[in-house]
């Protein structure tokens, strides 16, 4: 191609044609130019259309780390749940006159004393951070995700684990147990030992003190912990149904 135009010029130019080689020179140039233009926007629609296969594909991950919060904050709920059915349960057994075996005690008692632990999956979002936030190109789910991210989400693991951690109350709660309960040695079938819990108490377990004091940390602590799971899973939908949105939009 190159070839070929500059066989025109030379003709041109060889015949004397100056007039019209300046008019093919300037059309030669704007051919150029517009050549030049349409490689350009070819390249941006090509960077436009990676850009956004890009977006899509952060959107799906944080997308898949929202889901995983709702799935664990349910199996959350679901020990929540536990642990109040053993406390209702160790209620009712105090306010009746009923003796119950040392065996019975331990399980409800160590029904109420089921544990939790709260955790927020925020791999994908550093992951998206650390190659660039701004990728993501509506800029109200953007701003959103990050307030999501940087401010509530810290607020209520803070909060969580200030709940679950209280220095005071994990000692006070081990003072109580102790109380309760003494370690029995025992020796199994096959000859092997095992260290087993047994009230210390049995006749008066039921009306002791601690084992009201132990009841109460753990009420106070089921309804601190429900509240702010249900806080955090408002959040996670509302998050959620915004990057669903914007997903479909795509």
């Amino acid at each position: 191609m190159i070839k070929f135009f500059r066989n025109i010029r030379k003709t041109l130019i060889n015949q004397g044609k100056t007039a019209n080689y300046l008019k093919y020179a300037i059309g030669e140039i704007i051919l150029v130019v517009f050549g030049i233009l349409i490689a350009l926007q070819v390249n941006n629609w090509n960077q436009l259309r990676e850009d956004k296969k890009f977006e899509i594909t952060m959107l799906q991950e944080i997308k898949s780390s929202l889901e995983s919060d709702l799935e664990f904050s349910e199996m959350i709920n679901r020990r929540l749940k536990v642990k109040e059915e053993g406390i209702q349960e160790l209620l009712k057994m105090t306010a009746s006159n009923q003796k119950y075996s040392d065996s019975i005690l331990l399980e409800v008692y160590n029904k109420m004393n089921t544990g939790v632990s709260f955790n927020i999956n925020k791999g994908s979002y550093e992951a998206i951070k650390s190659v660039g936030i701004d990728k993501i190109s509506n800029d109200s789910l953007r701003k959103m995700l990050i307030q999501t991210y940087e401010v509530r989400f810290p607020m209520v693991e803070q909060v969580m684990g200030n709940i679950f951690e209280d220095i005071d109350i994990k000692d006070y709660k081990l003072k109580l147990h102790n109380a309760l309960w003494k370690r029995i040695r025992i020796q199994l079938p096959n000859k092997s030992f095992k260290l087993v819990s047994r009230p210390i108490n049995n006749e008066n377990f039921l009306s002791q003190t601690e084992l009201v004091d132990r009841i109460k940390i753990e009420q106070d602590f089921v309804s601190a912990y429900s509240f702010w799971m249900s806080h955090f899973q408002g959040i996670v939908q509302y998050c959620l149904g915004a990057v669903n949105q914007e997903l479909n939009n795509d």
